[in-house]
């Protein structure tokens, strides 16, 4: 076993990584991938398409939740033609609650890319894959290994965290220096004569094995030269320089119900981390509210039904809906910008996953003013 007193701050080079170690590494890692990796939908496919889409769907999601998204997109949306044209709405419901809505908006974008400049072939070289919109380095080693097998490392969350903690290091990974270290240490172990299936052994290994909390060092392949294993280090690494600060934000959301149709408007669809989506309208504040707040003129609060808080990477909304209605027979006046639908049609529209759920339930109470 390799010797565990190296301590935390000796940052090792390319040329500390003896052949040997190398191919101990690579190959312990791909005999245990062949036994425990696995079984994906979006596995054992050369198609660039889908190795795409389901690495687009995984940057932001977890894989039990991505797994029926996938597919459920790549049925309705099953080559790159079928993307560039698909309706904005449809599009926005198939992705509705995955959250990052850009993801989605630049996979069209760059559909349409490959449209226009390939012919609606999903283009072979390392630069015109990089070049499509939304596709950083990450997914453009992924593609380029698992579809073609073209000699690139991945480097994500969970390959930050195995290689971190096997070699050691304290090295930031959120900033450009630590970065570029990562980078040329992943190319460095990287199996280049199978680099689809290596990179998606590491992948796995850090997902299964090498987890954030409690990893499950005993059952890893690379636990013979581990250099944190058995060591505090397992607890600390990978380091980050900047935490993220996350702001608050409450948000007042009125159902403003009459006669069965409610109120909604379509978000901007060029920027917000709803873009495009439909919401109720709404109050927003960077501070808790202390009183109810005043909807729009002829309606009055009926009901105020607070939702759970919704996390998001650097906010932390407080959502309340303020069901509304109206006095008399005669036609309310409603906020500018926004249209009205039936209640009952709310599951064909694509809404922010806390509205998703409220809509979802309270419709099912059929509560109607």
């Amino acid at each position: 076993m390799t010797d565990l007193s190296i301590k935390k701050g000796t940052e090792l080079t390319t040329e500390s990584i003896t052949p040997a170690e190398l191919s101990a590494f690579r190959k312990g890692l791909l005999r245990w991938y062949d036994k425990h990796g696995r079984e994906l939908p979006w596995r054992g496919t050369r198609d660039p398409y889908r190795i795409w889409v389901s690495e687009i769907i995984l940057q932001q999601t977890q894989t039990v939740q991505g797994w029926d998204y996938y597919l459920r997109f790549v049925d309705r949306l099953p080559d790159v033609k079928s993307l560039a044209e698909v309706p904005e709405d449809e599009l926005m419901l198939l992705w509705q609650g995955l959250g990052y809505y850009s993801r989605a908006h630049n996979m069209q974008h760059a559909a349409r890319q490959i449209m226009e400049e390939h012919g609606g072939t999903f283009p072979r070289e390392e630069r015109e894959v990089a070049a499509l919109k939304g596709v950083g380095p990450y997914t453009t080693a992924a593609i380029m290994s698992i579809a073609y097998d073209y000699p690139l490392a991945v480097v994500d969350g969970n390959v930050y965290r195995v290689l971190s903690r096997y070699l050691a290091s304290d090295t930031p990974i959120d900033t450009t220096p630590g970065q570029r270290y990562y980078r040329t240490m992943a190319a460095l172990f990287l199996e280049e004569k199978q680099p689809g299936r290596y990179n998606q052994a590491m992948m796995d290994l850090g997902a299964m094995i090498c987890t954030p909390k409690s990893p499950l060092c005993d059952a890893c392949p690379l636990r013979d030269s581990c250099r944190s294993r058995g060591t505090e280090l397992i607890d600390l690494l990978p380091v980050k320089a900047h935490r993220t600060r996350v702001k608050e934000r409450w948000i007042d959301y009125f159902l403003l119900l009459h006669r069965g149709q409610i109120a909604i408007r379509r978000r901007d669809s060029r920027r917000g981390i709803w873009k495009g989506l439909y919401e109720l309208p709404n109050e927003i504040s960077d501070r808790e509210p202390t009183t109810l707040p005043t909807p729009t003129r002829g309606w009055e609060i009926r009901e105020t039904m607070p939702l759970p808080d919704h996390r998001l990477s650097h906010r932390l909304l407080h959502l309340r809906v303020h069901v509304c209605g109206t006095s008399g027979d005669a036609n309310p006046t409603y906020p500018d910008g926004t249209e009205q639908i039936p209640l009952s049609d709310h599951g064909t529209i694509a809404f922010p996953k806390p509205l998703r759920h409220f809509l979802d339930h309270y419709s099912a109470g059929n509560r109607l003013l």
